[in-house]
């Protein structure tokens, strides 16, 4: 989107050419009609020149009618009286092929007399015949053009009221040259950006509209304004475009705009306009009946505003006013009705604006493709981007590209940066901090978790992030933060300027070649508020060597976020304004004896070589994470009575740890503890009531026994993990657990049975008991769990389940599955009218499928595989939307009821394996949803005949089958005739 505007994007130098009989019509009709025309912004020309009769038509006469769009003719009279007006009418049908190019106006004479030639036209032909008697071919030639032209649909002044009459030819006229599409050849991307605003301004509406424009600078927020306006001011009794609003109004004050604006809109240079004030009544009373387009571009102060389009009143009914700003909330603040936010060009726009600048086409030399694409990648889709890049490197040779490529990874052209600095000029200094923590750090990071960090360094983030967003300096998506990269350039080139020499006195430190400069030189200041090095994810780590002394300095330090830092003799000093403590892989046992950390929100040391925290209680008022994955030599958890604020506790992996401080399991704001995989954690202290937690992870602690009794409502805790522990039993208590959702205890291979209060357990929607060796029976159920939709006992060796089972009235899936003790199922199991899926697969010992009394009007899955059952029940046809059903290697399986056939939705039936099964119901055939059948393995006889025993009708259908044999196969192919001829 360049800012040029459309007159100048043009290869026409004049909008109009105005062809007339100067004495006729010069001082009058024609000139009211030219001082219309240039009022509406379009360059028109007029020859102002008295010829004599008989003179030929000058060359620069010619080649302005040829430099016009269209042409407009005021026949008048005695307009055939002047062999240049005629000669004039020649040229213009020559050069203006299509209808829409010539407007004729019929000034005091009749269509009809200037397309029959009579009257006055009759009389200037009579004597140009006498006058060319040797060359009547040019006469007919007028004649002709004369009636040509006349036919075209015009205006015919007869009676109508002559300023009327030059309103709606003005208004026609400049409708037609700004619509044009050639108009928008170099302005990429516009017809959707234009047409959004166009939308979002209601054009059809009488009332007053004020439209706000708001995006970052250089998106091209002037240009699509500006090409607005230039193709609907037209169709407003006055407009006006007040350009770079900012820039005027800080050098010549909000007056010089004032009076800029009432010359625009009134015409007049009123220089009574002393003040401020003096404008505002100006404007509020002489703007009141004109319908207005104005367009306030570049506003950074709601006092602008209020000094150049106060309020609605101002204006005239159906009045549009467009302002542009880089801050949405100055745009409402003054009670804009829409504000449009126009996205950056997207790959191929920004491409085709690229190439145009680069190389003044649409196509780029082939040996600059691969720059020009990562130059468009560079650029975001920000036009001024593009179009600064895309001229600089216009004419310059492929090495030469390749050198500024390599320079913007350095520092980006000034030309951009400046834009992109006025909105950071305008920040508050706590706003200036968290854009640059933003841009050089949290770029990308979870807006809560940037928002509690920056509030632990007292930048009040809530509302400076939200400033940030309305000035259009950082996004947010998926509770995201984001910012343009060139943005995110801007900020780190301001903190690179801090010290452009001297590493160690810049307020923060990201590259890992400065931040390794720094430490390892010992060069850190005060100055160092952060530094942030994640070369962990490197696929050849480095590991860096430190003095004690690496931090001696940086005593306002507040982030530190680091890894692999190696610190042979020990480390003396940390900044005790740490608020983020981020160290992975910190090397030594201890942390510095006289860190103070009060101020400290996070703690991260995964796969730390500490052993112990703290002794006693520390003060950590403002601590709410801590995460220590994998911290092999952690063996114990110090007292959390000085830690009251901590939210999240990480101690995956911590294979040593033994010992948990009782404080722990009393923490009253701890939301998530993940203990999983503690594999030397015997024991938990005897009492659990932690009334925020969420989330408790115990998985893999192969060692733990015994959870701990709750003693309290913990009506947060929402998913207990305890698989793969050594847990025999869970505590009476856990009906306490009133909000718990997820339960899991598969691979508990000490887990008998369950205490009967799992029931109180209401809003547990899924059990996991899968894989427990041990756990031999399921216990009754003495209250309705409508929420349990999943219930795994897949492995176990349960022998049955209770007639209570009913009571499970929301289960979904009930996965049995490899149950090798299961003998019987009670017929209750119908009763779970939701049950979509009921695995039994692999249930050996089950010989019988219960009769379903009732209707399971969901189930869709039935697998028998693998059991002992010897036939299905006929009241197998109240599963009427089941789709797969599953009796493959049921070995005693010898017939299938014919009511199957009432399974309209049956789509997979597998009966591989069943070798006592001899024969196919003829029923099944009726099965239309049928798609998949196996049969191979089983009872069917395997000779030529076999295939009398498949439904005829199932052979007629496109239906997978997989045969009983090989020879079945041979067999098949050579009765395939047979069964096409039915």
């Amino acid at each position: 989107m360049a800012s040029t505007s459309i007159q100048n994007i043009s290869h026409w130098k004049y909008d109009a050419f105005l062809s007339f009989r100067g004495a006729d019509t010069r001082k009058r009709f024609t000139g009211h009609l030219y001082a219309a025309l240039k009022n509406k912004g379009l360059y028109v020309f007029k020859d102002d020149k008295e010829l004599e009769r008989g003179r030929s038509i000058p060359l620069e006469l010619l080649k302005a009618i040829e430099e016009s769009r269209i042409s407009i003719i005021v026949f008048s009279q005695n307009y055939a009286s002047s062999t240049w007006c005629l000669d004039e009418l020649v040229k213009i049908v020559e050069c203006k092929n299509a209808e829409d190019q010539i407007f004729p106006i019929f000034y005091d004479v009749e269509p009809t007399v200037v397309t029959k030639q009579t009257g006055n036209f009759h009389e200037a032909f009579a004597k140009h015949e006498e006058v060319f008697r040797d060359n009547k071919e040019k006469v007919q030639k007028w004649r002709d053009i004369l009636k040509e032209v006349a036919n075209i649909s015009g205006w015919e002044l007869k009676q109508s009221n002559e300023s009327e009459l030059i309103e709606e030819i003005v208004n026609v006229v400049s409708s037609k040259i700004r619509t044009k599409p050639e108009t928008l050849k170099e302005l990429v991307g516009m017809d959707s950006r234009c047409e959004k605003l166009r939308f979002l301004m209601d054009s059809g509406s009488s009332d007053v509209r004020m439209i706000g424009i708001c995006g970052m600078g250089g998106l091209g927020k002037t240009t699509i304004a500006r090409v607005v306006y230039d193709l609907i001011s037209h169709e407003f009794e006055a407009s006006g475009f007040l350009d770079n609003v900012r820039e005027i109004s800080s050098k010549g004050g909000l007056v010089s705009l004032q009076r800029q604006l009432l010359s625009q809109l009134l015409k007049l240079a009123d220089n009574s306009i002393w003040n401020v004030f003096d404008g505002i009544d100006m404007l509020g009373s002489r703007l009141q009946r004109k319908k207005v387009l104005l367009v306030i571009d570049d506003v950074v102060d709601v006092k602008q505003l209020q000094s150049l389009a106060g309020n609605r009143e101002w204006f005239g009914s159906g009045s549009r006013i467009i302002i542009t700003s880089r801050d949405e909330h100055l745009l409402k603040t003054h009670g804009v009705d829409e504000v449009y936010k126009p996205h950056g060009l997207n790959y191929d726009e920004a491409l085709q604006l690229f190439n145009m600048k680069a190389f003044k086409t649409y196509q780029p030399l082939q040996e600059c493709v691969q720059l020009s694409a990562r130059i468009i990648r560079y650029a975001g889709g920000l036009p001024l981007a593009l179009e600064v890049l895309g001229s600089f490197l216009s004419g310059r040779s492929v090495d030469e590209w390749r050198s500024t490529l390599e320079r913007l990874e350095i520092e980006p052209p000034s030309e951009i940066l400046d834009i992109l600095q006025i909105s950071f000029d305008g920040l508050q200094e706590l706003e200036k901090k968290i854009f640059l923590d933003i841009a050089c750090f949290f770029k990308g990071n979870d807006r809560d978790y940037v928002t509690n960090f920056l509030e632990g360094c007292g930048f009040h983030p809530v509302i400076g992030i939200r400033v940030l967003i309305e000035k259009c300096l950082i996004t947010v998506h998926n509770n995201t933060l984001w910012m343009h990269d060139l943005l995110q350039e801007l900020g780190q080139q301001i903190v690179q300027r801090q010290s452009p020499e001297e590493l160690g006195k810049r307020s923060r430190l990201w590259k890992e070649e400065e931040v390794c400069h720094v430490l390892t030189e010992s060069t850190g200041t005060e100055l160092v508020e952060g530094i942030v090095l994640d070369n962990y994810h490197h696929e050849n780590e480095v590991y860096l060597c430190a003095s004690a002394k690496a931090f001696s300095k940086m005593t306002n330090l507040r982030l530190l976020k680091i890894c692999n830092l190696q610190l042979p003799n020990g480390l003396e000093y940390l900044s005790n304004r740490l608020r983020l403590l981020g160290w992975r892989g910190y090397p030594l046992k201890f942390l510095p004896s006289n860190l103070q950390m009060d101020k400290t929100i996070e703690i991260y040391m995964c796969y730390s070589r500490i052993g112990e925290l703290w002794k006693g209680i520390k003060h950590l008022d403002k601590l709410k994470v801590m995460i220590l994955s994998h911290s092999e030599n952690l063996i114990r958890m110090p007292d959390f009575t000085g830690a009251p604020n901590l939210e999240k506790l990480i101690l995956e992996g911590c294979t040593r740890l033994y010992e948990i401080h009782p404080s722990l399991l009393l923490h009253n704001k701890l939301i998530i503890l993940n203990m999983k995989d503690c594999t030397s954690l015997i024991t938990l202290p005897g009492k659990i009531l932690m009334k925020s937690l969420e989330k408790l992870v115990l998985s893999g602690c192969s060692k733990l026994k015994k959870f701990p009794d709750i003693v309290g409502s913990m009506e947060c805790l929402l998913k207990l993990l305890l698989d793969g522990t050594a847990i025999e039993e869970l505590p009476l208590s856990i009906k306490l657990l009133s909000k718990l959702v997820l339960l899991v205890l598969n691979n508990c291979k000490n887990l008998k049975s369950l205490p009967t209060t799992i029931s109180g357990l209401k809003c547990l929607s899924t059990l996991d008991v899968s894989g427990d060796l041990k756990f031999r029976e399921f216990p009754e159920i003495v209250e309705h769990m409508e929420h349990l939709s999943e219930l795994h006992l897949e492995g176990t060796a349960i022998r049955g389940l209770p007639l209570s089972i009913e009571l499970l009235s929301g289960l979904v899936l009930l996965n049995l599955k490899n149950c090798r003790s299961l003998e019987i199922l009670p017929v209750t199991v119908s009763n779970l009218k939701c049950l979509r899926s009921l695995k039994l697969s692999g249930c050996s010992k089950l010989k019988k499928f219960p009769e379903i009394v009732r209707s399971m009007k969901d189930l869709s899955e039935l697998f028998l595989d693998g059991t002992s059952i010897k036939e299905v029940p006929s009241s197998i046809e109240l599963l009427t939307k089941l789709e797969l059903l599953n009796l493959s290697d049921c070995k005693n399986l010898v017939r299938l009821p014919s009511s199957i056939i009432a399974l309209k939705s049956l789509k997979t039936l597998n009966l591989s394996g069943c070798f006592k099964l001899e024969n196919v119901p003829e029923t099944l055939g009726q099965i239309e949803s049928l798609e998949e059948l196996d049969i191979s393995g089983t009872a069917v006889p395997h000779s030529t005949s076999w295939y009398s025993y498949i439904p005829i009708n199932l052979m007629r259908k496109s239906v997978a089958l997989k045969l009983p044999s090989l020879s079945a196969l041979f067999h098949f192919q050579q009765a395939l005739p047979i069964f096409l001829s039915f």
